[in-house]
């Protein structure tokens, strides 16, 4: 892919030191880490980087990385477009809305999805109140139903209602801010929400009574893609490899340690109990590989955003993803992707 850097962007990157010729390694002897700015979600999607942080696996890599939480992928896009973060998770969903409106990331590596399969979506469940009447997702015709707008959860939501007939227009929908969850099913400001782990989980444990609807099936491809500011693409491709490396690394780490993982989510998710966390986190895919399963949850995203009427028109491929960097990642570090199943 080619990007056009902004000037003033690139002399900051290197009167900041941020710029480095191409197959420079990690920091050394003497050599200071680059600092950058992460967004990630207050949500269990970014176990692993909340890993790569505590066992200095950036830093191993040259990266001092600092996390800015945020809530939802919206929130992460501006961010990103503001200059407060060099790198950025997202949604399928939201991102590819984000892009079709000239967002500046571009997807460099997975977060949380499986490359192995094109629609995972354990991750998020529909939970309703234990006096609501809901049973089943037809019993949400005449009902409250929350989620974040523009989020995952509004986008697996809006699926669901429709592979079970359920009429939008029959369906009261509220804007329910992820932090917001639990005290909107507490109070019955809500009949029920949809939402994703950690707070599937805590909702289940923390409102008596509370009914697990329904989980995933495989409606959606709930991929959250890490996207770099295509401006530091150009001016710094090794960064951008290095980042992808730690990424894929402290991946690895998360899948084989999930206990060790939930513990450290707690430290960065206000409220999440480790219990909870480790209940929870057994429902998450932390697989940084982009394939041929990525690009097919991808398209089937777009095709239900269009219609949605809530992308004007398709989003190239080539305009969203760079790949050069995870498909060295894998070619050149095989050993942090052993554990995976293949890619068929």
């Amino acid at each position: 892919m080619r990007y056009r850097v902004r000037r003033g962007i690139f002399l900051a990157l290197i009167g900041c030191g941020l710029w480095a010729a191409p197959g420079a390694g990690a920091a050394g002897a003497g050599q200071q880490p680059v600092t950058m700015v992460a967004t990630v979600g207050n949500n269990l999607f970014h176990g692993p980087t909340f890993v790569g942080v505590e066992k200095g696996i950036y830093l191993k890599h040259g990266i001092d990385l600092k996390l800015k939480v945020i809530s939802t992928g919206p929130e992460s896009a501006k961010a990103l477009q503001a200059g407060e973060a060099q790198f950025a998770p997202q949604s399928l969903s939201p991102w590819i809305v984000s892009v079709e409106r000239g967002w500046p990331g571009v997807a460099v590596v997975i977060g949380h999805g499986s490359g192995s399969a094109a629609n995972f979506d354990q991750p998020i469940a529909l939970v309703a109140r234990k006096d609501s009447g809901i049973q089943k997702v037809a019993d949400l015709a005449g009902k409250k139903l929350g989620f974040a707008p523009g989020s995952a959860s509004d986008f697996w939501a809006r699926v669901l209602l429709k592979r079970h007939n359920v009429p939008e227009g029959r369906v009261t929908i509220l804007n329910t801010r992820i932090p917001d969850s639990l005290p909107a099913l507490q109070s019955g400001s809500v009949d029920a929400i949809a939402v994703w782990e950690p707070y599937v989980t805590m909702l289940l444990e923390k409102v008596p009574g509370t009914l697990l609807v329904a989980r995933g099936g495989g409606l959606i491809g709930q991929i959250n893609i890490i996207a770099a500011h295509k401006d530091l693409i150009q001016s710094n491709p090794d960064l951008v490899f290095r980042f992808v490396l730690a990424q894929s690394e402290a991946a690895q780490y998360a899948r084989q340690r999930p206990g060790e993982t939930a513990e450290m989510a707690t430290r960065w998710i206000p409220g999440l109990e480790v219990g909870v966390a480790t209940r929870a986190i057994p429902n998450m895919a932390y697989d940084t590989r982009i394939t041929q399963h990525t690009f097919q949850a991808y398209d089937e995203t777009m095709k239900d955003l269009l219609e949605q009427k809530k992308l004007r028109g398709s989003v190239p491929r080539d305009t969203a993803f760079d790949t050069r960097f995870i498909d060295r990642v894998t070619r050149e570090h095989p050993q942090f992707f052993a554990d995976l199943p293949p890619v068929r």
